[in-house]
């Protein structure tokens, strides 16, 4: 299964988060891809169990694998985007903007976010490119590996595993998402090219 988003609509299988704004997407299907607009945190946010803009869709599959292209033009500091699963508990690989004006590749995990309970920062490494693939393969079990690439050939592996699990009304999901920490009237944003299931 494929996106390659080049229509102006989202297909049936993915869902915001929460009731959707029209400023959080622009669906550039005319040019090839995706725009997500980083939105900034509600000031109430624990975690991203409070976080509306999350663009989901349901696990297609006990077993499978998504990969997805995607190009990241932050605007300020804490801006940031990735690709998540989400449930009770989360996992997510992201790209972050620094105070420093550099950009670090950022895997995060958070235990019973339904609970309120904080996000904890497992890896962080330098990233110094445009483009970069992002990948999550889901194994019985809900077993989730995530890793990434700059060419889309050579995969780096996160070292630790993360156990899928559910949300309360909802199984557990895989998506895209863009926020911000700052207030400000140009957002930064993430261009997606493709989101692909196999």
């Amino acid at each position: 299964e494929s996106d390659e988003f080049n229509t102006n609509t989202l297909g049936l299988q993915w869902q915001w988060h929460a009731n959707p704004k029209a400023t959080w997407m622009m669906p550039a299907g005319n040019l090839g891809f995706m725009r997500l607009y980083a939105a900034r945190l509600p000031d109430s946010t624990r975690n991203y169990w409070d976080v509306p803009n999350l663009l989901l869709q349901k696990f297609p599959a006990e077993q499978f694998t998504v990969t997805t292209k995607l190009r990241f033009k932050p605007r300020l500091q804490g801006d940031r985007a990735g690709l998540i699963i989400m449930g009770a508990s989360y996992a997510y690989l992201s790209l972050v903007k620094q105070d420093d004006n550099t950009v670090q590749l950022e895997y995060r995990t958070c235990n019973e976010a339904d609970r309120g309970r904080a996000e904890v920062s497992r890896t962080h490494v330098p990233f110094t490119g445009h483009d970069i693939y992002l990948r999550v393969a889901v194994e019985q079990g809900g077993i989730c590996r995530f890793s990434y690439s700059e060419d889309g050939r050579h995969y780096t592996a996160i070292n630790e595993t993360f156990t899928a699990a559910p949300g309360r009304w909802i199984g557990a999901k895989v998506g895209l998402f863009c926020t911000r920490t700052r207030q400000t009237n140009d957002a930064g944003f993430a261009d997606i090219d493709w989101f692909r299931i196999e």
